[in-house]
């Protein structure tokens, strides 16, 4: 009797058994990556992305086709390598198989291209009073902001989201560098401008009317030519606005 009882024990417990593994092997496994989304990388810079798994999983693939430089290991889902060419934000779902089981997981990846290569036509010569022909930067990769040291003469201004040089100087200055630089989080890249202002061109000459002086007011007025008599000439002995004569 003793011994039958430990058998059905044993069966019970084996069935408990069964069952616990039985929900254990229903459980559905978790698949992750760490990091930012999207994750940031760089051209020529090496990545290695490794999943954060809850279960046993293998056989891993990905879809689209990740970037090229970039791969996935079959078996521990570890994505890694050097990207070779630049992409926006892109959603690639990376899929395991587990013993009945699929999962799935969006990774977002950008690969971004630093700026490099920038640089401006110089020298720059401006002039007080003239509005400067804008002066656009040639850069390869993205730059997110602009920055220049020291200081740009008083009414050229640099546009930080776009580099270009603009404006109308309001003062002479000698020939002076001025480095700019373009940033963003990949990297930076920059280049020395030479730059000049040169003085505001001396004006014209103004040429004067002949005058003569208003009737009671004491000012100086223009004598019409077409006023003149018949055969005669207007007279050498003009009148200028800094010649001032009192009269009774």
């Amino acid at each position: 009797m003793a011994t039958r009882v430990a058998r059905l024990l044993m069966v019970a417990c084996a069935l408990a058994a069964c069952g616990d593994g039985g929900r254990a092997s229903l459980a559905t496994p978790k698949l992750a990556y760490n990091g930012s989304m999207p994750f940031p990388a760089v051209i020529g810079e090496a990545i290695v992305l490794t999943p954060a798994v809850s279960g046993t999983l293998g056989q891993y693939r990905v879809s689209p086709a990740l970037p090229a430089g970039l791969s996935i290991d079959e078996r521990s889902g570890v994505i890694s390598g050097t990207p070779k060419t630049a992409s926006g934000p892109q959603t690639f779902v990376v899929s395991a198989t587990a013993a009945g089981a699929r999962v799935t997981y969006p990774l977002v990846l950008s690969v971004t291209e630093p700026p490099h290569g920038l640089s401006y036509t110089s020298p720059v010569t401006a002039t007080v009073g003239v509005a400067l022909a804008p002066v656009i930067p040639s850069i390869s990769g993205t730059a997110d902001h602009y920055a220049v040291s020291p200081t740009l003469p008083r009414g050229i201004l640099l546009d930080s989201s776009s580099g270009i040089l603009s404006g109308t100087p309001t003062e002479a200055s000698g020939l002076a560098p001025y480095t700019v630089t373009a940033n963003s989080l990949a990297g930076n890249t920059r280049f020395i401008l030479l730059l000049t202002v040169k003085p505001a061109p001396s004006g014209a000459i103004a040429r004067h009317e002949p005058a003569r002086w208003g009737p009671g007011r004491g000012r100086v007025q223009p004598v019409p030519s077409q006023n003149l008599p018949a055969g005669e000439t207007e007279s050498s002995g003009n009148i200028h606005a800094g010649d001032v004569r009192s009269h009774d």
